[in-house]
């Protein structure tokens, strides 16, 4: 069941962001989001949610912000985040998630955030983040700016790619490329390690997200 909290009238300013939040499911988290969003200049309404699901039934639209509390090295979470961006389309993203690398903050980037907020940092950077977000601005952790760079794939893993996304088996690509099936399996591995997924379905989905973001 959605949750709302209001600015307090001492905050409140008619620059107000709608921030909903899913993920939060800890008492902690909530209150510190909420916090973080009462600092005065940077007054908002927050709306949690319990899922994606309920998410998308609000019918929410820009300029409303989706905070989702994530781990940017979880696949499934990634895939939680790949799905927000894919159905709740003009919504910008902030994702909350552990420290991460660049690689991770890459990760979050490709899947569909619009910025990163370290959760240790809520406090000092979430509501910044959100005005920065609400003016059409893409935030990343300054320390990690130099090194938020695409997977880097080899030619290999780019082939072997390639015939995964038209749906070919690992023995189907050992034949195709006259490689064995280990082989194949191991440059799979190491695509998977890259874009931060377990499965072919989403190494497939990212790798066809990076080709179409390159052309």
């Amino acid at each position: 069941m959605a949750v709302l909290i209001e600015p307090t009238e001492k905050t409140r300013s008619s620059s107000d962001q709608l921030c909903v939040a899913l993920g939060a499911e800890s008492a902690p988290v909530r209150r510190r989001l909420a916090k973080a969003l009462e600092r005065p200049g940077h007054g908002a309404s927050l709306l949690f949610v319990g899922g994606v699901e309920e998410l998308v039934e609000l019918g929410v639209e820009t300029p409303a912000i989706a905070l989702l509390v994530c781990d940017l090295d979880s696949p499934a979470e990634m895939a939680t985040l790949r799905r927000v961006r894919r159905e709740v389309q003009g919504v910008a993203i902030i994702a909350i998630s552990p420290t991460s690398t660049g690689t991770g903050v890459r990760r979050g980037l490709d899947a569909g955030a619009d910025a990163i907020v370290f959760e240790p940092l809520i406090e000092s950077t979430l509501a910044v983040t959100v005005s920065a977000v609400g003016s059409g601005q893409s935030v990343v952790p300054r320390e990690l700016r130099a090194t938020v760079q695409r997977p880097a794939l080899s030619y290999r893993e780019r082939q072997v790619l390639t015939y995964v996304t038209e749906g070919l088996t690992n023995a189907q690509i050992a034949e195709e490329l006259f490689l064995s099936e280990s082989t194949v399996k191991s440059h799979l591995s190491s695509a998977f390690a890259k874009f931060g997924v377990s499965s072919r379905r989403e190494a497939a989905t990212l790798f066809l997200e990076l080709n179409g973001s390159q052309r």
